[in-house]
């Protein structure tokens, strides 16, 4: 059971957030939480996490909460989606807060869910509350999963695949991260920006991107030099494109 907020964290939560002007305030919940599991008791914890989380949020006015979708591990992918859709809409049906649950695309590595868009519509076109559902990308999952977003011709493809898929509007942020691997290798190993496959470069693209440039970049790079990552985004939003 996760821990309860005191009124004095609550407070200085929301005072540091307005303080800052820091918006969207976006949530990630725990790795463990497995809402795709084979087993019974894995499967009851993850309920409880995205519950909890969800609630946590609301409580501090958060903005979107962040969940992978897990993995299926010993079933198939057909029923780790069925158990995944279960789970949520349990959670949401119920849900009467404003947080955003949010489906991060991921890498694609052995039985993980949500290595293409496809598998990620098919969780959320099955959602009741729909209000409640988006999606999270992540450039380094994206590039490991085999978008390639490190070209202009492979970022336009990725838009395609949104249209066909969740749509535009489903988008709500990205995470912004190089990959230490090469494209289509479905291994989650992020680097620091310029210091992976996808390069500088592709930043600068996503940053002038009509649609792109409108969601939020987090990073979640190697925590050793983040104001370095941070310095290259801004610097190369500010470049002329």
């Amino acid at each position: 059971m996760a821990r309860k907020l005191s009124e004095e964290e609550i407070s200085y939560f929301n005072t540091t957030m307005h303080a800052h002007d820091i918006k969207p305030v976006v949530v990630h919940i725990p790795y463990t939480c497995n809402p795709a599991a084979v087993k019974d008791d894995v499967y009851k914890f993850a309920l409880q996490v995205v519950q909890e989380e969800l609630e946590r949020c609301s409580t501090l006015g958060a903005d979107y909460l962040v969940l992978h979708p897990g993995s299926y591990t010993s079933s198939n992918l057909e029923q780790g989606i069925k158990r995944i859709v279960t789970l949520l809409n349990q959670v949401l049906d119920h849900y009467t807060g404003e947080t955003t649950l949010l489906l991060e695309t991921m890498a694609g590595r052995g039985t993980e869910i949500g290595r293409n868009f496809e598998e990620i519509n098919t969780i959320m076109q099955a959602i009741h509350n729909k209000r409640h559902i988006g999606v999270c990308i992540d450039t380094c999952h994206l590039f490991a999963a085999g978008y390639d977003v490190s070209s202009t011709e492979g970022i336009e493809d990725l838009l395609a695949a949104i249209d066909h898929t969740c749509g535009r509007e489903a988008i709500k942020i990205l995470h912004s991260n190089d990959s230490q691997t090469e494209l289509g290798s479905r291994r989650d190993r992020h680097a620091h920006i310029g210091e992976g496959f996808i390069g500088e470069s592709s930043f600068r693209k996503l940053l002038h991107h009509e649609f792109f440039s409108k969601l939020p970049f987090i990073l979640e790079t190697p925590y050793e030099e983040l104001d370095k990552d941070i310095e290259i985004l801004k610097s190369a939003r500010q470049q002329r494109f």
